[in-house]
């Protein structure tokens, strides 16, 4: 068997404390990446050149939600046949996504209209009705989630 003095001991302490540290410096910087990627400024550029021009176009200010929080309205989308198109921006509100929300709004009023055409004079109260019962249903779900694992 090796031999142990203080020297080896404290040897073996710092080795100890410098993987610690490594370790808590890793897991901060992995804690920061979502929160990051969620508040990437200025995303109103690549979002104007991308979408089509009659569609809706939901421009979402802020951190991103929990996984499944989109559930409800994206399968509501599908089952109501319409064009729309989420545009996340991040935490900042600029000048520019400002000028994009109101240039959404007319498009979207636009488009709204034409889906009265399609689908009657109600359809966006009927929508909004079955997608408040959704998402409802889904935060239930979410909030289970997250209950569970803070446990």
């Amino acid at each position: 068997m090796g031999t142990y003095n203080i020297s080896t001991t404290v040897s073996y302490t710092e080795r100890l404390n410098n993987k610690i540290a490594f370790l808590k410096t890793i897991s901060v910087v992995l804690l920061a990446i979502p929160f990051m990627m969620s508040c990437t400024p200025d995303v109103a550029k690549k979002a104007a050149q991308k979408t089509e021009p009659l569609c809706w176009k939901d421009i979402r200010i802020g951190e991103l939600p929990p996984q499944g929080a989109y559930d409800g309205i994206d399968s509501l989308v599908k089952k109501w046949n319409l064009c729309y198109e989420r545009i996340e921006t991040g935490c900042e509100v600029t000048d520019s996504i400002t000028r994009l929300q109101r240039q959404y709004d007319r498009s979207n009023a636009m488009y709204f209209k034409s889906l009265e055409n399609k689908l009657g004079k109600n359809w966006k109260q009927q929508f909004d009705h079955e997608l408040q019962i959704t998402d409802s249903i889904n935060w239930i779900k979410i909030n289970k989630e997250i209950d569970s694992l803070n446990r």
